[in-house]
């Protein structure tokens, strides 16, 4: 575990603040750290170009029931306090030979925090707000966000919570609602590919940074809602329904880190990630609507079937069987209203 204890700044000007500082005694009072054990973090060896504090852990992150649990992460994760993105403070790490694949970045809040298609992503304190760069293959082309989708709601179902992918970068969990069960949004991923600045002779190379958000403890209120949403907003897990034990944010994220690293080792090659993503793929076998283009005009109604080598959703209709790679899904009955 890593501290960004200094903040960390922009490279081109003005070289505004990407993340503020974040210093030890605040850390270990905030909702990224609160149940995790006493901070103890040192200074390493080497000088850095954004300077860290690090702890390495012996002692558990979490229990459930009286099994204390430990979580192995494969690579350092970074705590920083208030940050413009958890994404740009990744790449900024990045750009210095700092995050290596499968590090990662926890923001205790976002100021700029960013969904699909530019959206705005309401980020208070005390749910996760990370940035995770993952291994190469399955992630390089267009079956990218249903594989990240895929891994993290494995690890997520693993660690106790109900969690199911909407294709191709929503987490739903299943409510009961007034007009009986449905489904409600607890988190989403956002892939963003863009090139590093180029350091020295070494030309820019792209980086694919996965940003991550899940609703701990709040969710946005109805009222920032688009009114075309699929599905209402809500928490990871129900308070009065849930038998997961409570977790700081950052024991949880290294818990979920931990084993999405395992199930990639363990699970993932050339093909397994489909089957991985379909076993958590929301609505298969229902009936649904993609919509897509300009004013979501386009629109293709069919049986959920599954997707397709690529990442595409595959849909069947009287016509035969299709696949889309782009669009918003939702079931096929109508739109959720503010």
């Amino acid at each position: 575990m890593r501290l960004l204890h200094e903040g960390v700044h922009s490279e081109r000007p003005p070289h505004g603040r990407l993340a503020d500082p974040f210093p030890a005694d605040h850390a270990a009072g905030s909702a990224l750290w609160n149940g995790l054990p006493e901070a103890a973090f040192t200074i390493p060896g080497t000088s850095t170009a954004c300077p860290y504090l690090e702890q390495f852990f012996t002692a558990p992150v979490s229990q459930t029931g009286n099994t204390p649990e430990t979580a192995s992460v494969p690579a350092p994760v970074y705590l920083c306090g208030s940050a413009t993105s958890s994404m740009d403070v990744a790449r900024a790490l990045a750009a210095h030979g700092q995050l290596p694949v499968w590090g990662s970045v926890l923001a205790l809040s976002q100021r700029s925090g960013r969904g699909q298609l530019g959206r705005n992503w309401v980020s208070p304190e005390g749910n996760v707000y990370a940035a995770l760069l993952p291994q190469s293959h399955p992630f390089t082309g267009t079956a990218a966000a249903p594989a990240v989708g895929g891994l993290i709601a494995e690890a997520l179902t693993h660690m106790g919570f109900d969690v199911h992918m909407k294709w191709p970068n929503d987490l739903l969990r299943r409510e009961e609602q007034e007009e009986g069960p449905g489904w409600c949004k607890v988190g989403g991923i956002l892939l963003e590919e863009r090139p590093l600045p180029p350091h020295r002779e070494t030309p820019a190379e792209n980086l694919l940074v996965a940003g991550i958000g899940l609703n701990l403890v709040s969710s946005p209120p109805a009222a920032l809602m688009r009114a075309q949403r699929a599905v209402p907003a809500g928490l990871l897990s129900s308070a009065t329904k849930s038998n997961v034990s409570p977790l700081s944010v950052a024991g949880l994220w290294m818990r979920l880190v931990s084993r999405i690293f395992f199930c990639y080792v363990e699970e993932i090659d050339a093909k397994a990630w489909r089957s991985l993503a379909e076993r958590h793929l929301a609505f298969l076998g229902q009936t649904v609507l993609l919509t897509d283009g300009p004013d979501e005009q386009e629109r293709h109604t069919g049986i959920l079937e599954g997707l397709d080598d690529f990442g595409g959703l595959r849909l069947r209709n009287r016509k035969g069987t299709n696949s889309f790679l782009s669009g918003s899904l939702r079931l096929d009955r109508p739109p959720m209203q503010p």
